[in-house]
């Protein structure tokens, strides 16, 4: 089977890696250095076991910035593609993501098209009414940020947003490609898919909101917060998993998915969904005052992950200390061993803000301002 896979972003490398193993993959996107990397076996995922994974095993996989030539001859496309907002309206942009699929659709109208991409409640039966296409299915993932192809080789379960015959071999497909054996698979609506894929990731968000609610009261009251969230996860109903306070949830699909959920939800009655999407900026605003407490005249902001605007808390909680009037650096890569740019940031800072403490800052650990209680070492 030939899979074309229309997009370069981690979600679309990451089905482009599993499916090669067994199939010919073409991957494409207009790209031409991440194209050029892709064809050199060099993948922009922050993955552990990327390397080994790589190693042992033998992909039928190019890239190519010529998509004709990737759909030509395929008999499954999976089409990935970036969500964007409006800066005016504040709503999502599906543009890019529609182009892709009409593309497909004209060229290879009876060929099965995946859609991967989180998209608005209704998306996929819009565009099926749009082009008359019976065609398109829409399948979403759940995967961890950093460990994106572990998810995609062992995931729990699929949700296929079809329940007709193409739903059926769609799914089968998907789960032959990967390293389950008996994989559960729920085939539904297209738009309960949809809905299903948002209020995964609202729950997770919730979930991190939670837990640095009962950071915050403990900071607000003097009270051991590690002691609070330890005896309160003791509750086999809630469970010790992602309980670790930190400065807010970030990355691009958290947010992303309460935006589209608060525009789904204007004429429905709700409060959850609204108050979980304020409380970044509630934990922020709490943050930033109790780093200001300490009075400091040269903050330093310990990124390692490195900046992405927008959607990044800790780049969100850099810019309040900023508006302070407080000097700011950030350092915002890894630091080697013995980095004399490092050692300079580390000496010049009466307090250094880092979302998760590190070995390397724990020979001044008494100036990091950091809120994981469950660092290790």
């Amino acid at each position: 089977m030939k899979v074309a896979v229309i997009g370069l972003g981690i979600v679309a490398l990451a089905d482009a890696i599993v499916f090669a193993r067994k199939h010919e993959v073409v991957v494409t996107g207009p790209v031409p250095d991440r194209v050029d990397a892709i064809n050199a076996r060099i993948f922009p995922l922050d993955e552990p076991d990327l390397a080994e994974f790589l190693a042992g095993n033998a992909l039928n996989l190019r890239a190519t910035l010529d998509t004709v030539d990737a759909l030509r001859g395929a008999d499954l496309v999976l089409v990935s593609a970036p969500i964007s907002r409006d800066p005016e309206t504040g709503m999502i942009r599906t543009v890019e993501l529609e182009s892709r699929i009409e593309f497909v659709h004209r060229h290879y109208p009876n060929v099965p098209i995946v859609i991967r991409s989180a998209v608005p409640v209704g998306f996929c039966d819009q565009m099926r009414q749009t082009l008359r296409s019976a065609s398109l299915v829409y399948v979403p993932e759940f995967r961890r940020e950093g460990n994106l192809l572990a998810d995609a080789l062992n995931p729990g379960f699929l949700i296929v947003g079809d329940r007709g015959e193409l739903g059926a071999r769609v799914g089968a497909a998907l789960a032959a490609a990967t390293d389950v054996g008996d994989l559960q698979i729920h085939r539904m609506g297209a738009a309960e898919a949809e809905a299903v894929k948002h209020f995964s990731q609202a729950y997770l968000a919730a979930r991190v909101a939670f837990f640095n609610e009962c950071d915050t009261f403990a900071m607000q009251h003097g009270l051991d917060a590690r002691l609070i969230i330890d005896a309160v996860t003791l509750d086999p109903r809630i469970g010790g998993f992602a309980r670790n306070p930190c400065f807010g949830f970030s990355g691009q699909r958290l947010p992303q998915s309460l935006n589209l959920l608060s525009q789904a939800f204007m004429d429905v009655p709700a409060r959850v969904m609204n108050s979980v999407t304020s409380a970044n900026d509630t934990r922020i605003t709490l943050l930033a005052s109790k780093v200001l407490e300490k009075t400091p005249r040269h903050i330093g902001v310990y990124n390692p992950q490195g900046t992405h605007r927008g959607s990044d808390t800790i780049t969100q909680l850099q810019d309040r200390l900023r508006a302070s009037g407080t000097r700011v650096t950030v350092f915002d890569r890894i630091a080697g061993q013995g980095d004399p740019e490092f050692e300079i940031f580390k000496r010049g800072c009466d307090v250094i803000v880092a979302n998760r403490m590190s070995p390397e800052l724990r020979d001044i650990r008494d100036k990091v301002f950091c809120r994981d209680l469950y660092a290790t070492g």
